[in-house]
């Protein structure tokens, strides 16, 4: 009860209610005046919903999207017009707004030369290394402006538990910075726990910055949370908060889990700071996550993405970066630490390294997501890959925490398993991981989803290892995880009509899902 009147009471709720009349208005309107006017003006309008839509297909079918996206717009603006076509202006994505980027290019004067300067003799190792490694960094830099770097230490950890202890652990020792991004940060004892390192820390006199997603923390955070924090000295942004306005970016949230200590020592996977991520609640059951740490160059990379979104807020003041520069030993751990955004619309950094790796694949390509909502290229790709031989693994939860979106992985699920790709359920429970070994030799760690809001809508960070070392250990752990899991046989895929029908429709939808 106490739960029900906290979300009736609670601004969520406010939010989409207003948002639902916002959505209903237009074609409200649109039909009071197709039923209660003359024939002359009634056949205007129905003409001029018709023209419009017209174009707005001939422009969706010529875009350059996702052939799925365009085919989730369509159905809606063919069928329910007019209010189709206004949600699709509303809620496309788009480019950033030019005034916006050259705010952020302003503030952002000073950082090129610590952040965003390819170090050639790194990239040279990436290239002699092997022809993908060189094509990864090259592609990475083209298109996600940050460069191929290098680690000294890289600690996969197969859990939460060992990854909360450790990052706790690094917290304290902090001397200069800590910069935290999280989707979700929720009260509990995890929290607590990093709570009060921070305070010590800041207290000490160390920058302390924490930045979380105002979707993903709404029913567990004050809204005043912000300046909760800035009176314990750590400084605090809610990102993007949610109101009641029809746009695009209400979609794009930051999906991102990143802890960066003074520059040096970096944090990331799919493991957010809430209790259970680390299985001291258990809302589906056990909870499987994996995280990564490194110490050295790469850091510098989540340094830059952590500053990147700090100074997207408005009024953020231009900074004095240098503060920021630290000089890092070079490693023997080859690492290529990247981030996507949704403001690019045309490249879609993570997928694209996800693709290079499964073509690339000979022996072996493993996967672990929570969601299985892929678009044609990518089931192509892990098609053929099966059909050449490789052994494709994808590991899924058994137990869904959004049973609609549980529905269209089992959609998805069930023609590649007709196409000889292997599907596992994590039978113990919820799997949250976010992660792709290709052969053994390289990896893919992050916060990246195998779904369309990953791949297109939210901010992203991933880290690519080109390291037989680490990938080992990111393999050992797989093949332990599905060791646990149930394998989805084609006797286990059949469903009734109905079922069929309802993951049909689900999967028109699925990348506004």
């Amino acid at each position: 009860m106490r739960k029900l009147l906290k979300l009736l009471t609670s601004k969520f709720l406010l939010v989409c209610f207003l948002l639902l009349i916002e959505i209903a208005l237009l074609p409200t309107i649109y039909y009071f005046i197709l039923f209660n006017s003359n024939s002359v003006l009634f056949i205007s309008l129905v003409a001029a919903v018709m023209v419009f839509d017209f174009f707005l297909i001939l422009y969706i079918v010529n875009a350059e999207i996702n052939a799925e996206y365009k085919v989730a717009w369509l159905v809606p603006i063919l069928f329910i017009p007019p209010a189709g076509g206004f949600l699709y202006l509303t809620l496309r994505r788009r480019k950033m707004p030019r005034r916006m980027r050259n705010r952020i290019r302003f503030r952002f004067e000073g950082m090129e030369h610590l952040f965003y300067r390819q170090d050639e003799a790194v990239l040279r190792r990436f290239e002699q290394h092997s022809e993908l490694a060189g094509l990864c960094a090259r592609a990475a830099y083209a298109d996600g402006h940050l460069p191929a770097a290098d680690c000294v230490e890289a600690v996969y950890f197969p859990s939460g538990e060992e990854y909360c202890a450790r990052l706790i652990e690094e917290l304290k020792q902090a001397q200069k910075f800590i910069f935290l991004e999280y989707f979700v940060i929720a009260p509990g004892k995890l929290w607590s726990a990093v709570l009060a390192a921070l305070e010590e820390r800041a207290a000490a006199g160390v920058d302390v910055r924490v930045i979380y997603d105002d979707i993903g923390s709404m029913l567990k955070l004050p809204t005043n949370y912000p300046s909760q924090l800035e009176k314990r000295g750590i400084r605090c942004q809610c990102f993007n908060r949610f109101r009641p306005v029809l746009d695009v970016a209400q979609n794009n949230r930051t999906h991102r889990k990143i802890a960066v200590i003074d520059g040096v020592t970096a944090f990331t996977g799919g493991i957010n700071l809430g209790d259970e991520y680390v299985n001291q609640t258990h809302p589906f059951g056990h909870w499987k996550d994996t995280g990564v740490m490194m110490r050295g160059n790469a850091a510098k990379n989540f340094t830059a993405m952590f500053l990147q979104l700090w100074a997207m807020r408005p009024n953020a003041p231009c900074e004095d970066y240098e503060q920021f520069k630290t000089d890092s030993p070079s490693g023997d751990c080859l690492c290529l630490p990247f981030c996507d955004s949704p403001l690019e619309t045309v490249r879609n950094v993570c997928e694209d390294m996800y693709l290079k790796l499964i073509y690339n694949a000979k022996k072996s390509v493993y996967i672990t997501t929570p969601y299985l909502i892929l678009d044609g290229e990518m089931k192509r790709a892990l098609v053929a890959a099966a059909r050449a031989g490789v052994d494709v693994r994808i590991i899924v939860p058994n137990i869904p925490d959004k049973k609609y979106v549980f529905s269209v992985t089992k959609a998805f699920y069930t023609q590649l398993v007709k196409e000889g790709v292997h599907i596992y359920r994590y039978t113990p429970g919820f799997i949250h991981a976010k992660s792709i070994v290709c052969d053994g030799k390289q990896c893919i760690i992050g916060s990246s989803n195998m779904d369309f809001r990953s791949f297109y809508l939210h901010f992203e960070c991933d880290v690519l290892f080109f390291d037989e070392k680490f990938s080992n250990d990111a393999e050992r752990d797989f093949l332990d995880t599905c060791a646990l899991s149930e394998e989805v046989t084609r006797d286990k895929i059949k469903s009734s009509l109905p079922r069929l029908l309802y993951r049909a429709i689900l999967r028109i939808f699925a990348p506004l899902m």
